[in-house]
């Protein structure tokens, strides 16, 4: 799951660390959208009146290892709760290890606060842990996921 950062140059905002180096998908509330899936789930809650905030917050997440990662949600939703928990949308087109090591972690340490749902192609979602997440939905039934969400 690729994240973009920027960075400033002169007049330009440069971006780097999205899918490829100097690539990004537009703007929400400010931040740059990192993948064209955050971008189509990001449309997605827009047209249905979710307010959200991408990547708001950065947690400090412990491995069983005990090591130590920082984790940012891609998407954290304003107001709407499930199960009285604040809901997180991560939205994958690939994942890496590091990323899906960081979710699980953050999911066993915040679970009590957030609660998590995935949206990515059926091929991938096979590919990650029930652990991983809360909920889940394939890009094909992603509004779906976020009607409901809505409600």
């Amino acid at each position: 799951m690729p994240r973009a950062t920027s960075s400033m140059d002169d007049k330009e905002v440069l971006l780097s660390g999205g899918a490829r180096t100097g690539t990004a998908y537009g703007r929400c509330g400010g931040r740059i959208l990192s993948s064209r899936i955050e971008q189509e789930v990001c449309d997605m809650l827009s047209r249905t009146g979710v307010t959200h905030s991408h990547a708001p917050r950065h947690f400090e997440v412990r491995y069983e290892d005990e090591s130590v990662a920082a984790y940012a949600p891609m998407i954290v939703l304003r107001v709407r709760g499930r199960e009285g928990k604040t809901v997180v949308v991560e939205a994958a087109d690939r994942i890496d290890d590091s990323t899906l090591g960081k979710i699980r972690a953050f999911r066993r340490q915040y679970g009590a606060e957030f609660y998590l749902c995935m949206i990515a192609p059926e091929e991938i979602l096979d590919d990650i842990p029930f652990d991983a997440y809360d909920e889940a939905a394939t890009t094909e039934f992603a509004q779906n996921l976020i009607s409901r969400l809505a409600e």
